[in-house]
């Protein structure tokens, strides 16, 4: 799966630095490895979030707030459909 590129007025997402907030996690969906940034759906801790690998390399990940399922879910489609980045 790959994320459409961000529209002009794509909403901008507030990453920030993985802080390990959780020990366990679980990657629901991703997009392919072949265009950057990487994203990640992910869920640990009864929450959910989003990670970005900006770069090749991977070493830069970051994330999206911790949020519920169902907002981290609408943020991911946004996502990638090019609504938000």
């Amino acid at each position: 799966m790959h994320a459409v590129a961000p529209h002009d007025r794509a909403f901008r997402v507030r990453w920030s630095v993985a802080d390990g907030r959780s020990t366990l996690v679980r990657v629901r969906e991703h997009t392919c490895m072949c265009t950057y940034p990487v994203y990640e759906l992910c869920s640990g801790g009864g929450l959910s979030f989003i990670r970005q690998y900006p770069f090749e390399g991977l070493d830069e990940m970051r994330e999206s707030p911790w949020m519920r399922a169902q907002v981290t879910r609408e943020l991911w489609m946004r996502i990638l459909t090019g609504q938000a980045w």
